[in-house]
């Protein structure tokens, strides 16, 4: 498979407001751009604190709060970008690839999905990824 892999990290940008994060996911939309449930995972969490302004033990503490959280944008937003399992076979790369390169389980969960799929482009501003010798890294510009 082809396509590029887009991080939590570009989303996140796109989400501040930067520039070069919106061109580089309107780039890649559609059938080239891949994430998995990871990117959209650490997307939605990050999307829900930011806009409650509450941190994580908080929001654990008050469901109501979480649920007054209007997630169509972002969602939709996510769905712009074909999801990728994370399948068992995945999941035991991704032990390999945290001793071999220093990932953190979910950098190296993306990474793994990445591999798995034979996709070698990542598009993040994740310096982390550089240690990944399969994976040629995308910085938005």
């Amino acid at each position: 498979m082809s396509g590029v892999f887009i991080d939590s990290s570009v989303f996140l940008d796109f989400l501040e407001g930067k520039e070069k994060a919106r061109v580089l996911l309107a780039g890649y939309s559609g059938l080239e751009g891949c994430i998995n449930v990871i990117v959209f995972s650490e997307v939605l969490f990050v999307y829900i604190k930011a806009t409650t302004g509450k941190k994580s033990y908080e929001l654990k503490k008050k469901p109501e709060l979480v649920k007054s959280v209007e997630l169509t944008d972002i969602v939709e937003l996510l769905g712009r970008y074909r999801t990728l399992d994370v399948e068992e076979v995945v999941t035991k790369e991704a032990e390999e690839l945290i001793t071999k390169y220093g990932l953190l389980p979910n950098d190296a969960l993306i990474a793994a999905t990445c591999k798995h799929y034979g996709i070698n482009k990542i598009a993040t501003t994740d310096p982390d990824f550089k240690r990944v010798d399969f994976l040629e890294v995308i910085t938005p510009e």
